[in-house]
């Protein structure tokens, strides 16, 4: 069975039981290691990505936790579009995107190298090759070029992807073995895995970032954080009065982020004439077929349309309560700034919203 899209997958299977996410974002400009078919889809992905990303460094897996129906939950690259994953590829400037795919030729141990970031990818192809790892182009029918493929969705529309044969991959643990268990015992990585990784790791670690200019890459313009702009009073939301009486306004940078994430929230899509697109379309998950569907629909919503107007803020976590008696949404939206890494991690904004669109009053 083959799903559309993650919408269609996360009703019908169960997060924890059927599949995990794993998601940690980076902070200003940064490189991300991805797993989209990780865990028994396409073993060992998810834990080359993370070597590769190291303690610190952004990195995602999708995982399947059952071997036996691992295979259905593979989305293609072409139409992933996991929120946590979307939002985290595009506020990447490099990205890096691991897959595993049967030998084309018998017992070939190849990584097959694509994507529309050619000077990472031949960074890789070169380290790959001091190290004893054979490369070659990825066929047509698995190449990763495609733009909407999730390796070219950051900032630059340019990633890598990377497809490594099943022999290549049986090299890399004792015995060949690629069972959910195997992998995810360290001790039974060879010296090959680490070799692998390494080979990555120092590629990955050529490619200009930041070169203390404006450009992510050449050509590229990087969007100005909040540590970039002037230091600004702006009016309070939700409006206020103030103890003398005046309007409540703040300095506090990380106040005016959260207020402008609770005005996202609490605005409908078309209820600002001039950006017809702004807001988030809350009331309508009061209509989903459940419980369930309803909160992926806000959570998604929520990531697309803070990625699109609040480049700056980083999502942590959403929680949704969908009331269908009251009529009633309550987002609980956590954030940070993108600018400062590990900055208000538990700074949350709650926004009420009524069916209609009326925003109530909650508690922070």
């Amino acid at each position: 069975m083959a799903y559309q899209n993650f919408r269609y997958l996360s009703a019908d299977r169960t997060l924890g039981i059927d599949y995990d996410i794993k998601n940690r974002y980076g902070s200003g400009t940064y490189l991300l290691h991805a797993a989209i078919h990780g865990g028994g889809i396409e073993p060992p992905t998810s834990q080359l990505a993370a070597y590769a990303a190291g303690d610190t460094g952004a990195w995602y897996s999708f995982e399947a936790l059952n071997d036996l129906t691992a295979d259905s939950l593979a989305l293609p690259s072409t139409v992933f579009d996991e929120p946590f994953c979307v939002v985290n590829a595009a506020n990447s400037s490099r990205t890096v995107v691991w897959h595993g795919v049967g030998d084309q030729r018998e017992a070939e141990q190849v990584t097959y190298i694509s994507g529309a970031d050619t000077v990472l990818a031949s960074l890789i192809v070169q380290e790959l090759n001091d190290a004893g790892f054979a490369t070659d182009r990825a066929p047509v029918s698995f190449e990763g070029e495609a733009p909407q493929n999730i390796c070219n969705r950051n900032k630059p529309r340019a990633g890598v992807q990377l497809d490594l044969s099943y022999s290549l991959r049986k090299s890399l643990y004792a015995s060949g073995d690629l069972s959910s268990t195997a992998i995810a015992a360290p001790e039974n990585r060879l010296p090959a895995f680490f070799a692998y990784g390494d080979a990555i790791r120092r590629a990955c670690a050529l490619v200009p970032l930041d070169d203390g200019t404006d450009d992510v890459l050449p050509g590229i313009t990087q969007p100005r954080t909040l540590s970039d702009q002037a230091v600004s009073t702006a009016m309070r939301t939700p409006f206020a009065i103030d103890h003398s009486g005046g309007v409540s306004a703040t300095t506090d940078e990380r106040e005016q982020l959260l207020d402008r994430v609770h005005s996202l929230v609490g605005t409908l899509p078309g209820e600002r004439v001039m950006r017809a697109t702004y807001g988030v379309p809350t009331s309508a998950s009061l209509f989903a077929i459940n419980s369930e569907v309803a909160n992926d629909q806000l959570q998604r919503a929520v990531l697309d349309a803070v990625a699109q107007f609040e480049p700056s803020a980083v999502v942590s976590a959403i929680v949704a309560d969908v009331n269908e008696a009251l009529g009633a949404v309550n987002v609980n939206v956590q954030v940070s700034r993108a600018d400062v890494p590990g900055a208000e991690l538990d700074n949350t904004r709650n926004v009420g919203v009524l069916v209609g669109g009326t925003v109530i009053s909650t508690p922070e």
